[in-house]
């Protein structure tokens, strides 16, 4: 390849960040790795250029990660204010969504609950900077589900918030399904 640009003892190469590509100790350069590829290397007289050379260790400064965060799992988790699996007006559901790698979160995302035969949202709690978010549900006067709240497929959404990993990287927002589960999550509000 074409150097960027060369020095009287230097010359600079560069390498494009490729889709997938992730290191997560940062570049290092194996011995002996410099190559012609069909180029050459010589000095002002022609001399053609020696090659060899130590290999440079892992550097911290230049990690790469082009892999998003993505969804691992979502898990109803707890339900706060709930008396034999029955919560009531103002008690809340806690569910955490566990990321592939740790996630920064702005704003408020949401994850769409599937109540009864109506519907609810999760709003983002806390545990931005780790990979497990906290999403709560917090049950309203009406609201009636005998066998549990579910979750239908990729219910979570950004609502006008981020999802990002260190690198900037955009979360994948996609996730399974959420089965109603009556033994932890069983709804019955009243005002009582």
């Amino acid at each position: 390849s074409t150097p960027l640009y060369s020095s009287a003892a230097s010359d600079v190469y560069k390498r494009q960040v490729l889709t997938n590509d992730v290191d997560s100790n940062g570049i290092s350069i194996a011995a002996n790795a410099l190559s012609l590829s069909s180029g050459s290397i010589v000095d002002a007289r022609g001399n053609a250029a020696v090659l060899t050379h130590d290999a440079v260790t892992d550097n911290s400064s230049y990690k790469v990660d082009t892999a998003a965060p993505s969804v691992s799992s979502v898990a109803f988790t707890s339900a706060i204010g709930a008396e034999s699996n029955t919560l009531g007006t103002g008690d809340t559901l806690d569910i955490t969504v566990t990321m592939s790698e740790v996630t920064t979160v702005t704003g408020v995302p949401q994850l769409a609950l599937v109540v009864g035969s109506g519907a609810g949202a999760a709003n983002y709690l806390s545990g931005s900077g780790t990979s497990s978010l906290v999403f709560r549900y917090t049950a309203v006067l009406g609201d009636t589900d005998t066998d549990g709240i579910s979750m239908l497929a990729d219910q979570l959404s950004l609502n006008s918030g981020t999802m990002a990993d260190a690198a900037g990287n955009a979360a994948t927002l996609s996730h399974s399904a959420v089965a109603a589960d009556s033994n932890y999550c069983l709804l019955y509000t009243s005002d009582a």
